[in-house]
């Protein structure tokens, strides 16, 4: 019984199951074409140089913001409470808009077109808005004017601590007769990534893309290169948001529930995506004044603070297939950290709590493993009697084995229960927020990227060895067998050089603690 080998073989079998799985796993839209005109800007300054006499800027708590006095488009937003990289002194730039890359969120009115608005200079003279300490909602007003009466302000609604805003819609119809209005947000990205921004880890491709909610799917989420033409998502009904996704941020529009509205999906060129909302036609009678407002989310995906706005929105803190283990194990992770102020440390102790629960199924294994070393000498005594007869040598085995009450498939119990937290550990780690630039102790600055100097992949493959060097004595291994033992820990430690530093830990201490309840089994049987 090779019980060592064949572990070490179905854990990487595993693995490299999920790794086809995520890399083959992809949504759709399913729904019919139509055509509507939403505008969409480009932008294009030469060395992405913005001239500040065209735009608004804005500074909160949480963002740095620009905003472009044409049209009232966001072209840029800085989340000011994270950086682009570890050390950096430079604040994660999400939405932006340069020469190679697009990346900017929009919304306005349609319907108003043949008025010919033009831009209230009187009225917005200032260009630079902040949230001042003593303040809690900041309002960024811009209003325009058309020749026949009819004018609209739209203001940003800000609030402190918040990473959504209100985008409001005042319409005044002075024109004397009945109008037809409706509105939409949509954000546009260019389909090719960011040349320095890296959306991998494991040498896999973590979701960038898009996700919807609406009355017939809770969550539903769509790859850019599945997107072509324009077509809306769904019909006039409930839906709840729409927005474009990428590890540990998201934007979104989350559109007003009391007005009916369409999301759209739109392949705008070769070079960029945009989707949205469009609400239904809303009818303003004459010298009549209406409100039209919808809700912009642009930050990290903290559930919390999602759930101030929407029940669905935290879903695109994507847990994969064992979202089920991986929500929970998170919640008991951020419990833990509340104590120990340190994920590095919350992380083991979640592993040493995983292996105390999991300990009677671990048993099993290890009782199991006792009793066949314990019988390693009737074992060759029947390999060397029956060298020459391999159907009654299988058989004397197995007969030894029932003499004994050994189950060989209890070697493999806790093995099939362990991967499933193993796998939902990376997910918690690459798509939980709390974790990114999270440092454990002097050089791990970051549990969420690989060790730099690579000493915790190489303390795995110390345990790893451990954990399985007694058995070439133990289970008489031929030559072949005990090269496979011996390379097995050079293999994991290889494979294990790019797996964020946070899961690699967990390995480690998983492995300690294997050693220690295998000892105290072990020793029970006199082995």
């Amino acid at each position: 019984m090779y019980w060592i080998k064949n572990t070490f073989i179905l854990i990487l079998l595993f693995i490299l199951a999920f790794f086809v799985y995520k890399f083959n796993n992809k949504n759709f839209f399913h729904s019919s074409v139509h055509r509507n005109q939403v505008h969409n800007t480009v932008y294009k300054y030469e060395n992405d140089i913005v001239h500040t006499k065209n735009f608004i800027f804005v500074k909160t708590d949480n963002f740095k913001i620009l905003i472009d006095k044409l049209n009232g488009n966001i072209i840029s937003t800085h989340l000011l409470k994270y950086k682009e990289t570890i050390g950096s002194s430079n604040t994660l730039h999400l939405l932006k808009s340069k020469k190679d890359f697009i990346y900017v969120a929009n919304s306005g009115l349609l319907g108003l077109e043949k008025n010919k608005f033009y831009y209230d200079n009187e009225y917005n003279k200032k260009n630079f808005f902040k949230l001042l300490d003593n303040e809690d909602k900041l309002c960024v007003p811009m209003k325009w004017t058309s020749k026949n009466g009819l004018s609209y302000i739209k203001t940003f609604i800000f609030q402190r601590g918040k990473y959504f805003f209100k985008v409001k819609y005042d319409i005044f119809n002075n024109t004397g007769k009945k109008i037809n209005v409706s509105m939409f947000g949509n954000l546009k990205q260019s389909i090719k990534k960011e040349k320095d921004v890296n959306y991998s880890n494991l040498g896999m491709r973590t979701f960038r893309g898009v996700a919807y909610s609406n009355a017939e799917h809770k969550y539903k989420k769509v790859n850019f290169d599945s997107i072509d033409q324009k077509r809306y998502i769904s019909n006039l009904s409930d839906n709840k948001w729409i927005a474009m996704v990428q590890p540990y941020f998201v934007s979104a529009w989350i559109p007003d529930r009391s007005i009916k509205s369409k999301l759209f999906s739109d392949k705008v060129s070769s070079r960029d995506i945009s989707v949205g909302y469009v609400t239904e036609n809303l009818s303003i009678n004459k010298n009549e004044n209406k409100t039209l407002c919808s809700t912009l989310w642009i930050g990290p995906k903290i559930k919390k603070k999602m759930l101030e706005i929407s029940d669905s929105l935290y879903f695109t803190i994507d847990y994969g297939f064992l979202w089920f283990l991986s929500q929970p194990l998170f919640e008991l992770l951020n419990y833990l950290n509340k104590f120990f102020q340190n994920w590095g440390i919350s992380i083991i102790a979640i592993t040493c709590i995983i292996k105390l629960i999991m300990y009677p199924i671990s048993k099993i294994q290890y009782v199991q493993m006792a009793k066949v070393k314990s019988i390693q000498k009737e074992i060759s005594l029947i390999k060397r009697q029956y060298k020459d007869n391999k159907s009654m040598l299988s058989n004397k085995i197995v007969d030894l084995y029932k003499k004994n009450n050994i189950n060989p498939i209890g070697s493999f119990l806790p093995i099939i229960v362990q991967m499933p937290m193993f796998l939902s550990l990376y997910y918690v780690i690459i798509e939980s927020v709390e974790l990114r630039h999270a440092p454990f102790i002097l050089w791990i600055q970051d549990l969420s990227d690989k060790d730099p100097f690579f000493i915790l992949p190489i303390l795995m493959g110390i345990t790893t060895f451990l954990l399985q060097n007694d058995s070439e004595d133990d289970y008489n291994l031929d030559k072949i067998h005990k090269i496979v033992i011996q390379t097995m820990p050079v293999f994991f430690t290889i494979f294990f050089l790019w797996f964020p530093s946070g899961l690699v830990l967990y390995y480690i201490i998983s492995n300690i603690l294997t050693i220690i309840q295998q000892k105290i089994i072990f020793n029970k049987f006199n082995v």
